[in-house]
């Protein structure tokens, strides 16, 4: 392959990509803003307990695929005093099961539903009843997700039989620098979806092996921790001490992988045939349990951290 021609493979990809990410924000924009305050009022009325207030976060980062919109608009409702900051903590939690979804869409090969999506919702937002029509955006973003989705599959095909992208491969032959490159990409951009999702299809395009990828997906989980910090500096005391908290959650999360969970990477990826489906069923795996972990301990970590939480 001549230099221009993977010059051009390169740029394609990066092309993709900023489109996914672009696409993944305004989609989630689009379905917050439609919301607007009925999902608040909703995540209000359904965290009275840490199981429907985890339930809720799972919800609402698999409906706009990000967990960082939902820690956003959960440490602004905090913040505001509309929603105590345990039930927000488990909302919060709740999230980091949710954006899992994202690994299970790529997996299953949806992505291909993008054109068709696309086509649905341009036509509902320009034909549908005047009312009516905000609600084809979503749609068609959600459209714009998948065909990018496809878009960085097609180029990341080619692209992996480069040199350059080989060597960069084998510079990440270590889960320790996996982790490093997954949390260091996450913040760059903003969001853990575009890494796992660019993960998922890295190892099914045999980019990347199944058992160091998992790393890069929970290094994005630990770069999810810093966006929220980034963000809830500007908000104020208790959206600080929320992404704190979380922050702190994530680092467990990474210590009970190391320790526990890598043990049992083989096994589960055993479990399934297709390396997508592998690395979405270990992501999901993963989440689970150090979610799971924390909702049952949360009546015993929020006595000892309560103290931190600031004063009314």
């Amino acid at each position: 392959m001549s230099e221009w021609g993977a010059m051009e493979i390169l740029f394609s990809a990066v092309a993709a990509v900023m489109l996914y990410l672009h696409s993944l924000r305004d989609f989630a924009r689009e379905v917050t803003d439609l919301g607007g305050e009925r999902l608040r009022g909703w995540l209000r009325k359904l965290t009275g307990n840490r199981f429907t207030g985890a339930l809720t976060g799972a919800g609402f980062a698999a409906l706009v695929q990000s967990s960082s919109v939902v820690n956003f608009v959960t440490m602004g409702l905090a913040e505001r005093r509309a929603l105590p900051m345990r039930a927000a903590w488990t909302v919060m939690i709740g999230a980091n099961v949710g954006t899992t979804a994202t690994a299970w869409l790529i997996a299953f090969k949806l992505t291909a539903l993008g054109p068709v999506l696309m086509t649905a919702g341009g036509f509902w937002s320009l034909l549908a009843p005047q009312r009516l029509r905000p609600y084809g955006k979503p749609v068609f973003h959600f459209g714009l997700i998948f065909l990018a989705l496809e878009l960085i599959r097609s180029t990341l095909l080619p692209l992996a039989q480069t040199p350059d992208v080989l060597a960069w491969r084998d510079s990440l032959s270590t889960p320790t620098l996996a982790l490093a490159f997954g949390a260091c990409v996450t913040m760059l951009v903003q969001s853990s979806a575009v890494v796992v999702g660019m993960t998922v299809l890295s190892v099914a395009g045999g980019l990347l092996e199944p058992e160091l990828s998992i790393w890069v997906v929970v290094g994005a989980n630990l770069g999810t921790g810093w966006v929220a910090l980034a963000t809830a500096w500007s908000l104020g005391p208790f959206a600080r001490r929320l992404a704190l908290f979380n922050s702190g959650l994530d680092v467990c999360g990474l210590a009970l992988f190391a320790l526990v969970m890598q043990h049992a990477i083989r096994p589960l990826l055993a479990a399934m045939d297709e390396p997508g489906m592998q690395v979405a069923f270990v992501h999901s795996a993963f989440n689970l349990t150090a979610s799971g972990l924390a909702l049952l301990l949360l009546p015993w970590l929020w006595s000892r951290i309560e103290r931190f939480v600031p004063k009314v």
